[in-house]
C-alpha cells in the first residue's frame, strides 16, 4: 500500500470485499439531525441512507446536466460517479485516486446510458489532465489528506472550463480545538495514526473562500453542515466504546478522537461550490490550443 493512503482504507477495502459496506467511504447526511446528535440510538439502515443523502446532496449542488464531463478527485471506491453514471446520459466521467487497490474496485462498474468511464491513478496536486478539460469537479471529504489544498484548488481551476463548478466537502479543526486544555499532541496523533496523511492538521490553510478566490474561482455556495454529519459516529464508534477497550487499535483511537471533536464543535464539516467565471474563455481557448 502507498504509504499516502490513510490506514482505514485497509479495514474498508476488506470490508467491501466482503460485502460488509457499500461503495460509500464517508460520512452521512441528516436532514433533520437531533440537537446533540449523538443520543439516538443506531437504526438498521440509518447509516446506508445517510451517505447516500450526503452524496446526493453535493451531486444536486452540482448542477449536472447531460454530457458534461466531470472528474472525481479522491473517487473513493466509485460511489459519486456510478450515482451519476445511472442517473446521466452522454457523460465522460473520470475518477482520480492514489490507492490502485481502490481503482481496482471502481473498475468492477460498467457505463450505462451511453457514458464513458475512465479510472486514474494519480496525485490530487499533479492531475494528468489537459487545461479546461471538465464541467464538473467533485471532491468528496478527500481534501484534508492532500498534500496542499491550494494547490488542489489551483488544479481544479485549471482543469475547469469557463462556467465550470468545483463541489466538495471537507473536514477543518475550528479556532476552538486550537484551546483545548491539553497538549495538542494528544489531540493530533490519533488522528495522524488512523486517518492520516492529514498534512495541515491544524488548517492553518483552509479558509476554503481565499483558496477559491486565489485560484480565480467564485465561492457560490457555503454549507456548515456540521450538525447534519455529526450523527454518522453512532456508527463510526459504538455505543459501548466510550472506554478504549483496545488501547493498541489506531483506527478506533482516531474514530474516537474525531467523534470526540466533532461532538464538541472542534470540528467543522462544510460543503462547497466554486464557480469559475466565464470571463476565462480566452484563457482556456489559448491553454487547450
Amino acid at each position: 500500500m502507498d504509504s499516502k493512503v490513510p490506514p482505514y482504507f485497509d479495514v474498508l477495502i476488506e470490508r467491501f470485499r466482503q460485502q460488509m459496506v457499500s461503495r460509500f467511504v464517508h460520512l452521512g447526511h441528516w436532514d433533520h439531525p437531533s440537537p446533540t446528535g449523538l443520543d439516538e440510538p443506531p437504526q438498521a439502515g440509518d447509516i446506508e441512507r445517510a451517505v447516500e443523502r450526503l452524496n446526493e446532496v453535493l451531486v444536486d449542488m452540482a448542477g449536472l446536466q447531460k454530457a458534461q464531463r466531470v472528474l472525481d478527485v479522491g473517487c473513493g471506491f466509485g460511489a459519486t460517479l456510478q450515482h451519476i453514471n445511472e442517473r446521466f446520459r452522454h457523460m465522460w466521467l473520470a475518477g482520480v485516486n492514489i490507492d490502485p487497490r481502490q481503482l481496482a474496485i471502481c473498475r468492477q462498474l460498467e457505463p450505462l446510458n451511453d457514458n464513458e468511464l475512465q479510472w486514474v491513478g494519480a496525485d490530487a496536486c499533479h492531475l494528468p489532465f489537459a487545461a479546461c478539460s471538465f464541467d464538473r469537479i467533485f471532491c468528496i471529504e478527500a481534501m484534508f489528506h492532500f498534500t496542499s489544498r491550494r494547490t488542489f484548488f489551483r488544479e481544479a481551476a485549471r482543469l475547469l472550463r469557463p462556467g465550470g463548478v468545483l463541489v466538495a466537502s471537507d473536514i477543518v479543526l475550528t479556532e476552538s480545538a486550537k484551546q483545548v486544555e491539553v497538549p495538542r499532541f494528544c489531540i493530533e496523533a490519533p488522528l495522524r495514526d488512523g486517518y492520516g496523511p492529514w498534512p495541515d492538521f491544524w488548517g492553518e490553510d483552509a479558509d476554503h473562500r481565499q483558496l477559491g478566490t486565489a485560484a480565480g474561482l467564485r465561492c457560490t455556495c457555503l454549507v456548515d453542515a456540521t450538525p447534519h454529519t455529526l450523527p454518522s459516529h453512532r456508527f463510526t464508534v459504538p455505543r459501548d466504546s466510550d472506554v478504549l477497550r483496545d488501547p493498541g487499535d489506531p483506527l478506533m483511537r482516531a474514530a474516537m478522537m474525531l467523534k470526540w471533536l466533532h461532538g464538541k464543535g472542534h470540528i467543522q464539516y462544510v460543503y462547497m461550490r466554486f464557480d469559475k467565471p466565464h470571463s476565462d474563455d480566452a484563457r482556456c481557448g489559448d491553454a487547450c490550443a
